[in-house]
């Protein structure tokens, strides 16, 4: 498998968000949290203003070495309205690597960075970006994880 055909580097403009988050040890994490928190989602998703890809979402994440965060957002032209009880905040220009691959995209996307002498930005933000009309994990979602410059 050539995983160089698998991934690409793209450059994605200043993002705009808003959505709401979970966070959750990595030790006794509970995927039904992440469940919960993607109905309330969907359920409040229509109160979100300016959507700029209103047919999708995005989910940034980002951990340490205890702690897991995941968030499911939407891209907005603007963070003036941000509905009470969500989060509103915007991602800088990033370099990232993308795939999109019925196995796991991370170790894709990570096996290719090494091959390439790269690395991810683990201070910036991972992405997933879900289509609503087929939200199915991994094989219809990209994945974009930060390259460092």
């Amino acid at each position: 498998m050539n995983l160089a055909n698998k991934v690409e580097l793209v450059e994605l403009p200043e993002l705009k968000l808003i959505g709401v988050s979970v966070t959750s040890p990595f030790k006794g994490h509970l995927p039904e949290r992440v469940e919960a928190m993607k109905r309330h989602f969907y359920e409040r998703k229509d109160e979100i203003r300016n959507a700029v890809h209103p047919e999708r979402y995005l989910c940034p994440s980002f951990s340490s070495e205890v702690l897991f965060t995941y968030l499911i957002c939407m891209e907005v032209s603007s963070l003036t309205e941000v509905p009470e009880g969500m989060i509103g905040f915007a991602i800088p220009p990033h370099r990232y690597a993308r795939t999109k691959t019925a196995g796991d995209p991370y170790q894709v996307i990570h096996e290719f960075l090494a091959a390439q002498g790269l690395q991810a930005d683990k201070r910036a933000l991972a992405l997933e970006e879900y289509h609503f009309s087929n939200p199915i994990w991994p094989d219809e979602a990209a994945v974009y994880v930060p390259v460092k410059r």
